[in-house]
């Protein structure tokens, strides 16, 4: 995922909103949509795929330092880094068990590293 670069007004006017509001405007987008893709294309943060400015030789870095994460997080028993991320996959993943929500449905909301955690607690 590219670095996200906030804009500024419309976070603040996406935070102003009413929680009922927010679920209004995700009720009409595609359930196969991430959450990511919905920022991006309401405008709620900037997608440097199509900034000019964008240096890519920063973006080059940045995938370079994914591939390094992808690998780290091979390790069948690897913990989160922080012990509330872990105690979060635990509640998550307990919750999925139990059928309160899908791993689909939280899926764009994490990064890989925590949603490949989860998947580990689950199965």
């Amino acid at each position: 995922m590219a670095d996200i670069c906030w804009n500024d007004e419309s976070l603040e006017d996406l935070l102003s909103e009413d929680i009922g509001e927010i679920r209004e405007m995700l009720a009409y987008e595609d359930a196969n949509k991430t959450f990511y893709d919905f920022l991006t294309e309401n405008g709620y943060i900037d997608d440097h795929e199509d900034d000019e400015d964008w240096d890519e030789d920063e973006d080059e870095d940045k995938d370079e330092e994914d591939d390094f994460e992808e690998d780290e997080s091979e390790d069948d028993d690897a913990e989160l880094p922080s012990e509330e991320a872990e105690d979060l996959a635990n509640r998550i993943a307990d919750d999925i068990s139990e059928g309160r929500y899908t791993l689909d449905s939280i899926s764009g909301l994490y990064d890989t590293q925590f949603i490949d955690r989860v998947k580990q607690l689950i199965y």
